[in-house]
């Protein structure tokens, strides 16, 4: 586990950044938070996917706030304050009165929210401040603590072949026949190379994403037993993440226009399947609450169905998807190896698939 502190009166960002591409942290700790160079590191993470743990130091008690709060503290506040606390992925507390004035904090001291800005305030005593607490003690929690972040994170701390082997082992995991299970046989290599850390990772991940099933069907397949991830101590998910297979009894997006134009084009059930998944899986990705359980859903749709390619196309094409389905499609041909043969469309990778890609990587699905 590699921490990188950084402490906004000591250190300027430039020397920030050179420690970042240097020692390639996993985790940054940021300690005061009313300087605008910490802002400008808590970006620095943001756009690196590096988890962010904040200690306000106090910073943040209402005797702190009250002064100079007009002309400093509330534009800060407005500004980036408020922002650092709700994107922090822990904040550490001192005192019990801190942890509780953090999750009620307001724009103003004397005004609470119900709804805490940031729910994930942990206390950790100053060692110094306690009886029969030693800096051991400290540093144990703090650890702890970096360990949950972490956990509760790790496709952002996955590194490119711990993504690389997720998708073997996935696309594995998905295979109905000898022939795509031989393919891939011969890409797992990588997969037998993983450390016990990358596997945690991996099964952490996938669990989240609700393809853990096939991430251990897999690894069977490749006669490994991956080790058991029960028992581990995560923060709750955040944001709204759809981790269920993708409904195929009816079209989320367009239905009455999906029944129409099936209807005039004489498609067939496994048509009308396939434009369905399709259909869900941009519904998803525009409500923002794909996963990579969906990815797998679509992956399979289109690899393991017998379908007329030509209809499907005719379809999406009136319904004003068909771009959309293709840059879907380029994607999944990347990242899961669909093979040319069972793709149904021309592929196009432009701008706007550059985007999708950039909204999966931000929701930490691939």
């Amino acid at each position: 586990m590699n921490i990188l502190h950084y402490n906004n009166t000591s250190q300027s960002f430039k020397t920030f950044k050179q420690k970042a591409q240097a020692e390639t942290p996993d985790l940054i700790h940021i300690h005061g938070c009313w300087s605008w160079k910490a802002w400008r590191v808590m970006l620095w993470c943001r756009s690196h996917l590096k988890p962010v743990v904040i200690s306000p130091e106090k910073q943040l008690m209402p005797w702190h706030v009250l002064y100079r709060y007009w002309l400093c503290k509330l534009p800060k506040l407005l500004i980036f304050q408020r922002w650092m606390i709700k994107n922090a992925h822990a904040i550490v507390a001192v005192t019990e009165q801190e942890q509780q004035h953090l999750l009620s904090i307001g724009l103003y001291p004397s005004a609470h929210y119900e709804e805490s800005w940031n729910d994930r305030v942990v206390l950790i005593p100053d060692f110094q401040t306690c009886n029969n607490y030693t800096k051991e003690d400290m540093n144990a929690l703090y650890m702890a603590l970096y360990q949950k972040v972490l956990d509760s994170h790790s496709f952002m701390v996955m590194s490119e072949d711990d993504k690389l082997a997720e998708s073997t082992l996935l696309r594995l995991g998905l295979s109905q026949d000898h022939d795509s299970q031989r393919v891939m046989l011969e890409e797992a290599e990588r997969v037998r190379l993983l450390s016990p850390d990358s596997w945690r990772k991996i099964l952490l991940h996938a669990e989240e994403e609700g393809i853990l099933q096939e991430i251990r069907q897999g690894a069977s397949l490749l006669q490994i037993a991956p080790q058991a991830i029960t028992g581990i101590e995560r923060f709750p998910m955040r944001g709204k993440k759809n981790n269920l297979p993708l409904l195929t009894d009816k079209a989320l997006l367009k239905p009455h226009l999906l029944k129409e134009y099936s209807d005039e084009k004489h498609a067939d059930t496994t048509d009308i399947f396939v434009c369905k998944v399709i259909l869900n899986f941009i519904h998803e990705l525009q409500k923002g609450t794909l996963s990579r359980r969906h990815v797998a859903d679509l992956y399979n749709a289109i690899r393991f169905n017998d379908y007329n390619e030509k209809k499907i196309t005719q379809i999406l094409e009136l319904l004003k998807e068909r771009k959309k389905a293709a840059r879907l499609l380029q994607i999944i041909h990347e990242t899961l190896g669909l093979e040319e043969g069972f793709i149904p469309m021309d592929l196009v990778n432009d701008r706007g698939t550059w985007k999708i890609k950039k909204i999966l990587n931000k929701a930490n699905i691939q």
